[in-house]
């Protein structure tokens, strides 16, 4: 059987800091990798960050030559963490000395692992990064994601030094991580070659360091594309006359799709609006008027600035009325209308750029007329997926990709397409090699891919943010009703240079330093771009959540037919390939059955080319979806682990990541867990077969030693207990190539997760019987009387069996008076003083009030001082979790969250008592 040495994920890892830094992932704007094109469910770089750091660094307690003692193992650990905990703040991205940090810890596990002299490496290596960043190169396996999507992985370990390596079947994904890990590297502090460039970059103070002068290239050749777009169809763009004589440049023009009233005796084209505010800024309020001229039969608009009088919207999910007359139809009428052709639009205002503020105008004449005038030359041909939930134009006669813009709209899209090969050839005049022009080509390409969504008719104005919002605010194109039309040459939102500048800042913010990557097309079910058992960290597709090629499409159209010639290899077929794609799409026969065989597929393939030296980390979205096929329910995540124990892998962790944007701060507190990293190991292809029984007792011996070091060591959160504990169930449960029941049946996941389930609720109610006996007699209290009052009788009895006094509680925990007796609420310990040696009970709940943000609590340092005064302040951690169960049960969220809350805040909690912090646990060590 092959040695190898745990790694630091395979132990434990700063959970709570990477979950803090990848929820701010999703809010992260310039610079970020996300805004340079459009890709569905990214990763965060923070977590990609340190799972990667993790899944190379040794974990101390592998070394004992160099850590001999637990101690020093675990002083070890914390090191580690705590150049994690710095590595992942994105402000640190690029600094140069944390990434210099980093990669040495890495290649010295490596130097270690290949047994080579330590000594000899920290003296050539320790104070050189560039000998670090080539040893790395030469001597340490490729990261690898066969299922590159956004790129995020293959990005991450690069900046990390290694060598990154990404697949995907889909062409889009592919161009977007060959244009994070592929071009940039190879014009590496390159000066630009554009006319207005300082070559030194000094006048600029700014030497051409890194990518640099390829973000400064971009930008320029992005201008003279603006200008060049501007004198072929700036007559399009025309300025707007302000009330004071003066002109200004339109921001957008607003639109509402109308359709012919169904009322005979009105004749009206009825607009669709879901909304007639235009601005809900304060202090600044507009809505625009319906003005109905029966005489002509027609509509104006006028903008109005009081509150008073806004209509109601015209258009629901079900239904849509006349602002003309009042007919009500149902969506099916609005629908026929559609199919029929008779679907057309109605401008109803002008945004305007005004001195720090938008200003409305009704539309003109002059305005109506240029925007009905283009005749765009060309047009994408392609048809769309017949799929209405995923572009729910389709139910209303959209067909095909190019309906969803305006004329206008195509004309300017298919100006700077063109432009793009005129930009190619002035790059080539200014001095650049095919290669660099080729790049900066690229990256314009995106420009256009980014014009596409902000400047289609599916766009909408929101009027509280006063701005045009991307289209895939979700993984589908919903239908709009009232849609706004950017203006590329404003200067304003969804311009065409803002798209460039968006581009050019993803760029500057690529690493300065780092090896080559590479980027394919493939299908990871039959890759071959693993000959050299590289390090697979990966996050595959989850059932139907995202159809990624079908929405790819919508760039894809844009795309092709400027890029083709650069990359034949991807732009070669008509659309995004479909047939192999591993997803539950509806378009196939059998989609569930379908996704998993290709799933395992994928996953056996892993499993025969991974490193045995490093673990294989997966991604998994953790998103319940029940599904009934083969005659049994099934979940996602079940279908996820049972694949990975088919495909030899043994599981050896999972990490609860917070990976999508929270709704507010408490809702990123309290949410759940949305993906959860599983980490793998090869298993022995001799593994043994074991009993039903024997692995139940195999899990109840060793389980709970691991749920004490996650809950009480690791602070795991409650609400993320039940995910992470699955990482040592299975890895016993994997460690077996069978467990069988007598019949010689297979026992599933399902009941295995069932048995880590039961585990937890032991482990809950040890932890209730180690409270002290007051606390003891609340939670009975509290399960039977909640906070309402009970008879003292009933309190009498239930104090004699739990040994307390109800006298010697009474006004720290509860109220006992006339006969009745009833439990402190949270807000009453606001008026109280803090008690001497304090119970679980009352501790708990001051800390709660504490970070509740009510008037006069005080947050982490008043938990603090609670717990000085408590008896043994960890006893309100474990009664949390204990109330955190209770009220979850009871589907009590709010109540439930607050508990959870003051678990994760633990950390913060014992820095401020200046109590030392516990030490770095091994979590998932077979006990």
């Amino acid at each position: 059987m092959t040695t190898y040495r745990k790694k630091l994920i395979e132990v434990n890892i700063p959970l709570q800091a990477i979950n803090k830094e990848s929820a701010k992932d999703a809010s992260l704007t310039h610079g970020h990798p996300s805004t340079l094109h459009r890709y569905w469910a990214r990763r965060p770089l923070a977590a990609c960050r340190a799972i990667i750091f993790a899944s190379m660094v040794d974990d101390p307690s592998e070394c004992t030559d160099e850590f001999p003692t637990e101690s020093d193992q675990n002083a070890e650990r914390n090191r580690l963490h705590e150049i994690i905990k710095r590595l992942i703040i994105w402000k640190n991205s690029n600094d140069e000395n944390i990434l210099a940090e980093a990669r040495y810890e890495i290649a010295y596990s490596v130097a270690r692992n290949n047994g080579e002299n330590l000594d000899a490496f920290r003296e050539r290596h320790k104070n050189d990064p560039k000998a670090v960043l080539q040893y790395l190169n030469d001597h340490c396996p490729a990261v690898y994601d066969p299922f590159c999507g956004g790129g995020s992985i293959p990005l991450e370990a690069q900046r990390l030094g290694l060598r990154a390596r990404g697949s995907d079947l889909n062409p889009l994904p592919v161009l977007l991580t060959k244009a994070m890990i592929e071009l940039p590297p190879k014009f590496h502090n390159q000066p630009p070659i554009n006319p207005d460039a300082d070559p030194t970059g000094i006048s600029a103070d700014m030497p051409w360091k890194g990518t640099a002068g390829l973000a400064d290239d971009i930008r320029y050749y992005g201008r003279w594309m603006r200008e060049e777009a501007y004198r072929r169809i700036g007559h399009l763009y025309l300025k707007v006359e302000l009330p004071d004589g003066n002109a200004a440049t339109v921001v957008a023009w607003l639109w509402a799709r109308t359709v012919p009233c169904a009322n005979p005796a009105c004749g009206l084209q009825m607009p669709l609006m879901t909304t007639f505010q235009l601005s809900k800024k304060k202090g600044d309020a507009h809505w625009i008027k319906p003005v109905v001229d029966r005489e002509q039969n027609t509509i104006s608009w006028v903008v109005q600035t009081d509150t008073q009088g806004i209509p109601k919207p015209t258009v629901s999910r079900t239904s849509a009325s006349c602002c003309g007359c009042g007919t009500a139809v149902k969506l099916a009428y609005v629908r026929e209308q559609a199919k029929a052709g008779k679907m057309d639009e109605i401008m109803i205002a002008i945004v305007a750029e005004g001195s720090r503020r938008k200003i409305y105008l009704s539309p003109t004449d002059e305005h109506i007329q240029i925007a009905q005038s283009p005749e765009p030359l060309q047009r994408p041909r392609p048809a769309m997926p017949d799929n209405p939930t995923l572009v729910s134009g389709r139910g209303y006669g959209i067909t095909h990709w190019h309906q969803l813009f305006t004329e206008r709209q195509l004309v300017a899209l298919t100006t700077l397409s063109d432009l793009i090969t005129d930009v190619h050839h002035q790059i080539t005049q200014d001095g650049a090699d095919d290669a660099y022009a080729n790049a900066i080509y690229t990256y314009l390409s995106l420009a256009i891919g980014r014009t596409a969504e902000s400047g289609c008719s599916f766009t909408w104005w929101e009027n509280l943010g006063e701005k045009i919002p991307p289209l895939f605010s979700r993984q589908a194109i919903p239908m709009t009703w009232d849609f706004a039309e950017a203006n590329p040459f404003s200067n304003s939102t969804q311009n065409w240079m803002a798209q460039v500048q968006w581009i050019a800042k993803v760029i500057e913010n690529f690493p300065v330093s780092a090896n080559r990557g590479e980027v394919h097309q493939a299908d990871a079910t039959t890759t071959r771009h693993a000959p050299d058992r590289p390090i697979f960290v990966t996050d595959p597709p989850y059932y139907n959540n995202i159809q990624y090629a079908e929405l790819s499409d919508f760039f894809y159209v844009w795309l092709r037919p400027l890029l083709r010639s650069s990359f034949p290899e991807l732009f070669g077929s008509i659309m995004t390939p479909k047939d192999d794609e591993i997803v539950a799409a509806p378009r196939f026969e059998n989609p569930a059955p379908r996704f998993e065989k290709l799933l395992g597929k994928a996953l056996v393939q892993m499993r025969q080319h991974c490193s045995d030296q490093f673990p294989t980390s997966i991604f998994y979205a953790y998103k319940q979806q029940e599904a009934e096929h083969d005659g049994r329910a099934s979940t996602g995540w079940e279908t996820m682990l049972t694949a990975i124990v088919n495909a030899g892998f043994q599981i050896v962790g999972t990490w609860p990541m917070r990976t999508e944007r929270a709704k507010g701060l408490k809702a990123g507190i309290n949410a759940l867990a949305s993906s959860i990293v599983l980490v793998c190991r090869p298993r022995s292809e001799d593994a043994p077969v074991i009993t039903r029984n024997d692995f139940i007792q195999e899990l109840k011996k060793e389980l709970p030693p691991a749920l004490e070091k996650l809950t009480r060591i690791a602070n795991i959160r409650p609400v993320d207990v039940a995910q992470a504990a699955i990482g040592p169930g299975m890895e016993i449960y994997s460690r077996y190539s069978k467990v069988i029941r007598v019949s010689g049946e297979i026992v599933p996941i399902r009941e295995v997760l069932m048995h880590i389930n039961n585990e937890i609720a032991a482990h809950l109610e040890k932890e209730t019987g180690e409270l002290d006996p007051e606390s003891q007699f609340c939670l009975t209290w509290l399960q039977q009387h909640g906070y309402m009052e009970g008879n003292f009788g009933d309190a009498e009895t239930l104090s004699k069996a739990k040994d307390v006094n109800i006298p010697t509680m009474n006004d720290k925990v509860l109220i006992a008076a006339r006969g009745k007796v009833r439990l402190l609420k949270v807000e009453e310990y606001a008026e109280r003083e803090n008690s001497e040696d304090m119970t679980a009970w009352e501790g708990c709940l001051r800390m709660v009030w504490h970070l509740s943000g009510s008037e006069n609590s005080e947050g982490i340092s008043g938990c603090a001082a609670v717990a000085r005064a408590m008896r043994d302040f960890e006893s309100a951690k474990r009664l949390a979790r204990v109330l955190y169960d209770y009220y979850e049960k009871r589907g009590d969220a709010e109540s439930a969250s607050d508990y959870n809350n003051l678990v994760t805040e633990w950390q913060y909690i014992s820095e401020s008592m200046g109590s030392p912090q516990p030490e770095a646990p091994t979590l998932f060590e077979n006990l």
